[in-house]
């Protein structure tokens, strides 16, 4: 990858990983797109800790960390 592309990609913080493995429905491509609104490939990377868009991180922090409240 070359660093711009590094700039514009990031992890999901862990916290986030374990509030979605703890109210997940499932790990398929239909649940994952209905509930997270994620694809199982960027689902598979999250789980793994390697870096996904930085924007679909942000999106999916934001949404996560609202239905929990924290």
């Amino acid at each position: 990858m070359t660093i711009d592309r590094l700039a514009t990609m990031r992890p999901v913080s862990r916290h986030v990983v374990d509030h979605m493995l703890s109210g997940m429905l499932g790990q398929t491509s239909d649940v994952l797109m209905m509930q997270y609104g994620i694809s199982y490939n960027t689902w598979r990377k999250i789980r793994a800790g390697d870096p996904i868009r930085k924007s679909v991180a942000e999106r999916l922090e934001q949404r996560i960390l609202g239905k929990s409240g924290t």
